[in-house]
C-alpha cells in the first residue's frame, strides 16, 4: 500500500462533506493500488465506495464493501467524487474527469506543489491547507465544492467588532489606532467594548474612540473583580479571571445573535491589526476563522503562533497515543510553523483564539467559551475550540495578514516598524518573514 496516498486519504476522511454515519455513494476517481478505496470504505461503513481502476489497481485486496469499476458508465452518479492527486497523473486530467461526473460534492486532496497555480474560486471550490503526520509531505491543499450551495456574491455582512478591554493605556492606544485603520468598506460594522479597565485613562480612551469612529460604538462598563498581574516575563491568568472573561465573551456572542449580526469579531486589545484583516476574514466565508499572529512568549523561544494542533499547545500532528522522541516532535513542529509562515493561506487547526471571526450560524448552534465540565485544559479559548469541533464547525486559521502582538510594553517601539511594513504592501510570506525579523529584534 502507498503510504502517501493513505495519509492523503486520512485528510479526505477528516474533510468529508457529510457525516460518516450517513449512507452515501463515493467515487475514488483514481483507485491506484486500491488502498485508498478500501480505507474510505472501512471508515464509511454505511456508504458504498467505488474505486475507478487503473493499470496499477490491485485485485487481491480483501473486500470490505468497496466496489471497483473498470470504467464509468455514462449514467454513473454518486454523492461525492474524491480526487487524491499524488503526482502520478496530471491534476488537470483528474479535475476534468471529476467535473464530468454527476455528483453533489467534489473533494480534491493534493500537494501544494501540484496545484498552487489553480484558480479554485473560478471553479467553485473552497480551499484550505493542511499537513500530514509526515512533515516531508509538505503543505496539502484541500479543495471542496458543493453544487447545491455554489459560491456567489452575498449581501452586505453585519459585523460586531468586540473586545473585552483591561489594558494598559500605552498598548490600548495602538490597538484603537489599528481599529480606526481597518478597511470596513462594503461591511456594516459596530464596535462593542466591555470596559473592565482598572486604569481610568484607558476607559477615557474608549470614550474618545467613540468620537473618532465612523460606526456606532457601544461600551459596557463592568467593575474590576480582582488584580491581573502582568510583567515583562508573564501574564498571570487565574482560574477566576479566565472564566469571568469567558462569560464576557459569551455575552458578546449573545449580543451579536440578538441584534442580527452576521459575524462577531472577537479581538484582544493588545493586537495591532493589519487594515485588511476584516475584509480578508469575511471573504474566507467560514464559520470560524482566526488570523494567525506570532509571539515570543519567553526570550529563549522563537516566535510561536496563536493556533495549535492538539491538547494544550501541541504544534505538531500525531496519532493518538503515538510516542514521539524530542527530535521528531521538533521536526514536525518546524514543519507546521514553516507551513504557516512560508505557505500562507487558510489552515485547518485544532486550536485558535484572540483574533477570531465567528458566524451567526455557529453562534446559533451553541458555540461559546464557558467551561466544559470534565475538561481540564486551561483557557477559555480551548473550551471554545472543543465545543466548536464537537458541533461540527471546523477551525480555520489564516496566515496572510499577521497583526502585531504587543505582549510586553517594551515591544511598543515595534509599532512604527509594523506600519512601515504594512505601508510597503507586504503580505503573506514577505510579511511573515519581516515579522520574524522584527520579533527577533533584527529590525528596528
Amino acid at each position: 500500500m502507498d503510504a502517501l496516498r493513505l495519509r492523503l486519504a486520512q485528510l479526505v476522511l477528516e474533510n468529508m462533506p457529510f457525516p460518516r454515519y450517513q449512507a452515501r455513494t463515493v467515487l475514488d476517481i483514481d483507485a491506484a493500488d486500491g488502498s485508498t478505496t478500501q480505507f474510505l470504505q472501512y471508515y464509511l461503513p454505511y456508504s458504498t465506495v467505488f474505486g475507478l481502476r487503473t493499470a496499477e489497481s490491485a485485485a487481491d485486496l480483501a473486500a470490505c464493501g468497496q466496489r471497483y469499476l473498470e470504467s464509468l458508465p455514462n449514467s454513473f452518479r454518486c454523492d461525492c467524487v474524491v480526487v487524491i492527486a499524488d503526482g502520478r497523473r496530471p491534476i488537470q486530467e483528474l479535475l476534468s474527469q471529476a467535473e464530468a461526473i454527476s455528483a453533489r460534492w467534489a473533494l480534491v486532496v493534493a500537494s501544494w506543489r501540484e496545484v498552487h497555480s489553480i484558480d479554485w474560486k473560478v471553479q467553485g471550490y473552497r480551499v484550505h491547507y493542511e499537513i500530514t503526520e509526515e512533515p516531508d509531505d509538505g503543505v496539502v491543499v484541500i479543495a471542496a465544492r458543493d453544487r447545491e450551495t455554489q459560491m456567489s456574491d452575498s449581501p452586505t455582512s453585519r459585523v460586531l467588532i468586540a473586545s473585552p478591554v483591561r489594558q494598559k493605556p500605552a498598548v490600548l492606544e495602538h490597538f484603537l489606532q489599528g481599529l480606526l485603520r481597518l478597511d470596513t468598506s462594503g461591511l456594516e460594522v459596530e464596535y462593542f467594548f466591555i470596559d473592565n479597565n482598572d486604569d481610568a485613562s484607558a476607559s477615557q480612551m474608549l470614550c474618545a474612540f467613540a468620537q473618532r469612529a465612523n460606526a456606532p460604538v457601544h461600551r459596557l462598563r463592568l467593575p474590576v473583580a480582582e488584580a491581573y498581574h502582568r510583567t515583562e516575563a508573564y501574564h498571570q491568568w487565574t482560574e477566576s479571571l479566565i472564566w469571568r472573561l469567558a462569560a464576557m465573551k459569551d455575552g458578546v456572542l449573545n449580543a451579536a445573535r440578538e441584534h442580527g449580526f452576521d459575524y462577531a469579531f472577537l479581538v484582544d486589545s493588545d493586537l495591532v491589526l493589519h487594515p485588511q484583516t476584516l475584509q480578508r476574514m469575511v471573504a474566507c466565508r467560514r464559520d470560524i476563522v482566526s488570523q494567525v499572529f506570532w509571539t515570543v512568549w519567553t526570550p529563549d523561544k522563537p516566535p510561536l503562533p496563536n493556533v495549535w494542533y492538539a491538547d494544550f499547545y501541541n504544534l505538531y500532528r500525531a496519532r493518538r497515543r503515538q510516542e514521539l522522541n524530542t527530535d521528531e516532535q521538533r521536526r514536525r513542529t518546524e514543519a507546521f510553523l514553516s507551513a504557516l509562515a512560508f505557505y500562507p493561506g487558510l489552515y485547518r487547526v485544532s486550536g485558535l483564539g484572540a483574533c477570531t471571526l465567528i458566524s451567526r450560524r455557529a453562534i446559533e448552534s451553541g458555540v461559546g467559551f464557558s467551561e466544559l465540565r470534565g475538561c481540564t485544559l486551561a483557557g477559555e479559548d480551548r473550551h471554545f475550540c472543543l465545543r466548536a469541533e464537537s458541533l461540527g464547525f471546523p477551525l480555520l486559521a489564516d496566515s496572510t495578514l499577521p497583526p502585531l502582538h504587543l505582549y510586553r510594553e517594551s515591544e511598543l517601539p515595534r509599532v512604527d516598524s509594523y506600519w512601515r511594513m504594512v505601508e510597503a504592501g507586504l503580505t503573506g510570506e514577505s510579511l511573515n518573514r519581516a515579522m520574524f525579523e522584527l520579533l527577533l529584534q533584527r529590525a528596528a
